[in-house]
This record gives structure tokens, C-alpha cells and sequence, in this order.
């Protein structure tokens, strides 16, 4: 999958969510919620043919806990450990390291970043996901919409 194809899969979705899911933005829903829309339109069979699979909070490395060595969130805590992680959205091949092309990590607009991007930087890393991105989607404090993707490439 080439950027481009990530790409127009993830804007396609998007442009569904806003058409036909909207009230979902209006009403504040959680980004759990606002996932698993983004995920179900995600489902191109032209873009993601079988074996690939489309998943929401996916916590599996084949039979393992799908773990990450991040930094820790709180100033306090200095040492970099193994932490179980939960990516929003994850186009791969189960219980596969083969075909890792997209992880997805959601914000509504104010939120912090940094956290996610270490993520996203790890899942790169450790996990040799092709593709990720930050998707910021919600209504900002005036109501107005903010959608944005942020492609996030090795530092």
C-alpha cells in the first residue's frame, strides 16, 4: 500500500463519518466511538483485500500482548519500558508481521499529540508498520469542524 492509497482510504472514511455520521461529532462522542465509524468505512476491498483486515483497539502480537518500548507518560517516571498498547485503528494481516501497512492513532481537536507520536514512531519501528498518522476529528470549541491527518515518518 503506497502512501497515496493510505492515504485516499483514510480520507474516503472521513468524508463518510462527516456525511452520514456527523451527530456523532456534534454529540462528542469518544474517539473509541468515532474510530470504529472511521474503521467500518475504511473496508475497500480493492484497497484492503483479504488477508488484510481493518481493526479497532487491536492488542494482539500474534498471541502476545502487542507491547511497545515507550517513554513513560508522567514527567516522574524517566525509564523507558515494554507498554501494552491499543492502536486505534490498524489495517494488517492477523497474526502476521508481514503486511503492517497503517496505524492510526485519533485525537479530538486540543488534544495532545506527543504521547501518540512516540507511539505511532515505535509502531514504525518496532512493528515495521509502513504507514501512521495522527487523525485529529472532531468539532473545536466554536463548533466548527477540524479534520486533519498528520503523516508521521521516522524522526
Amino acid at each position: 500500500m503506497q502512501r497515496e492509497e493510505a492515504m485516499r482510504l483514510l480520507t474516503q472514511a472521513v468524508d463518510q463519518v462527516i456525511r452520514f455520521d456527523r451527530i456523532l461529532l456534534e454529540l462528542d462522542v469518544t474517539e473509541r466511538a468515532l474510530s470504529y465509524r472511521i474503521a467500518h468505512y475504511m473496508h475497500d476491498p480493492e484497497l484492503v483485500p483479504p488477508p488484510l483486515c481493518i481493526d479497532c483497539e487491536y492488542n494482539r502480537h500474534f498471541a502476545d500482548a502487542k507491547r511497545l518500548h515507550l517513554p513513560p507518560r508522567r514527567a516522574l517516571d524517566r525509564e523507558v519500558r515494554a507498554t501494552t498498547v491499543f492502536p486505534d485503528i490498524i489495517v494488517h494481516e492477523r497474526n502476521s508481521d508481514a503486511s503492517n501497512l497503517l496505524a492510526i492513532e485519533m485525537k479530538k481537536p486540543g488534544g495532545s499529540l506527543a504521547y501518540d507520536r512516540q507511539k505511532l514512531l515505535a509502531f514504525r519501528r518496532e512493528l515495521g508498520y509502513l504507514h501512521t498518522a495522527h487523525l485529529i476529528l472532531g468539532l473545536d470549541a466554536n463548533g466548527d469542524l477540524v479534520n486533519q491527518v498528520i503523516w508521521v515518518d521516522d524522526a
